[in-house]
């Protein structure tokens, strides 16, 4: 092959490390208290009255049938500061 599938090669292998990198530091930054650790990757917990599920690696979690990236403590902590109770 020529030079440009090298550089494809090249470029997926940066991809797989950097997000492989990228989920090791959410791993070692998410707080398991208060989740039900289903696997090292996939939690959930029920936040009013729903299942939510976290995925911390990816930093995705799904509530109502809406799936939502960011961190799901963060999402709690300002529906929380919001008046909306847990339950």
């Amino acid at each position: 092959m020529g030079d440009i599938a090298e550089d494809w090669r090249e470029f997926r292998e940066h991809k797989r490390r950097r997000n492989r990198e990228a989920g090791d530091r959410n791993m070692a930054s998410a707080d398991p208290t208060g989740w039900t650790q289903h696997t090292e990757y996939h939690w959930s917990r029920t936040y009013q009255g729903d299942r939510l599920d976290f995925w911390p690696s990816t930093m995705t979690f799904r509530f109502r049938g809406e799936t939502h990236h960011g961190n799901a403590n963060d999402f709690i902590n300002a529906a929380r500061d919001a008046g909306l109770r847990e339950g």
